[in-house]
């Protein structure tokens, strides 16, 4: 392998890598949300269904 080629993979490597760390330690930090946004409830009196819409095709 020439010097640019193992360059390359090595920064690659540290580019791949990294971000993947990175993002271990962000969610490690802040793994869940404090508050949810306003208008998630549902509306009172409204059922709810559990199986999707059955799509006739």
């Amino acid at each position: 392998m020439t010097p640019v080629a193992i360059l390359f993979l090595v920064l690659s490597t540290v580019v791949v890598w990294g971000g993947l760390i990175a993002s271990v330690v962000f969610l490690g930090r802040r793994s869940e949300i404090a508050e949810y946004p306003p208008g998630g409830d549902d509306p009172a009196g409204e059922e709810v269904y559990d199986l999707p819409p059955i799509r006739d095709t």
